[in-house]
């Protein structure tokens, strides 16, 4: 065989092999996207459902399953207002309704911080205090669906949380700061109503996971106007 022919033979085992793995590349690539967009449409479809169980929760005050095989329910409502602008404690929530502080999408959160509840909704840590108490209530949730919105959360944001008994709290972010994941400091209870929201950090890392985490501090707007 000439060497042309070798040549020629060669250059077409490179070209299939070049095909071959570009091919699987795209492939491989769709799987992934094809993944975490049915990953985020779980996440707000199930949001719908959870939706559904506080509806009743408000109802009659009693626990609620979103889906029959749920090992959750829904504990609070958590709206973030589009307004960040301070407010004196005699404005009341009806106020902070108004149009300049139109409401984003109100997230559903489920008790229990676990895996499989946070592929749902954002959810509360239950060793915690309790919603709207006396005490620091954390919740924790997915930096790349429900708590996407926390990479663009200021100090000053404001936001309502409502229990289960319809009754709505309204808090100011005092605080945001970056933490390592062995820092619980974020999550102590000192005795003094506050309000945690905690995610991984950066929000635009393609690996999920990692030690970093985002951390939202906020407290009732009352305890703002006496700092």
């Amino acid at each position: 065989m000439t060497d042309n022919k070798k040549g020629l033979r060669r250059n077409g085992t490179y070209r299939r092999l070049h095909i071959f793995f570009t091919s699987s590349l795209f492939i491989l690539g769709l799987t992934f996207i094809g993944q975490g967009g049915y990953m985020q449409a779980k996440a707000y479809f199930a949001q719908f459902l959870i939706q559904q169980a506080w509806q009743k929760t408000l109802d009659d005050q009693q626990q609620h399953k979103p889906w029959s095989w749920a090992d959750t329910y829904p504990v609070a409502k958590l709206e973030f207002l589009a307004s960040s602008r301070a407010r004196t404690q005699d404005q009341t929530l009806s106020q902070a309704d108004s149009a300049d502080t139109k409401k984003n999408p109100s997230l559903y959160v489920l008790s229990g911080a676990s895996g499989r509840n946070l592929a749902f909704g954002p959810a509360q840590v239950l060793s915690s205090a309790k919603i709207n108490s006396s005490g620091n209530t954390v919740i924790a949730g997915h930096r790349d669906t429900h708590f996407s919105l926390l990479s663009g959360t200021k100090v000053g944001q404001l936001m309502t949380l409502q229990d289960g008994a319809g009754a709505e709290v309204l808090y100011q972010v005092v605080e945001t700061q970056v933490v390592h994941e062995s820092d619980v400091s974020v999550m102590a209870d000192l005795g003094e109503a506050k309000l945690t929201l905690v995610t991984c950090y950066p929000f635009d890392s393609a690996v999920a996971g990692g030690p970093l985490r985002y951390v939202v501090t906020a407290v009732p707007l009352d305890k703002v106007e006496a700092i």
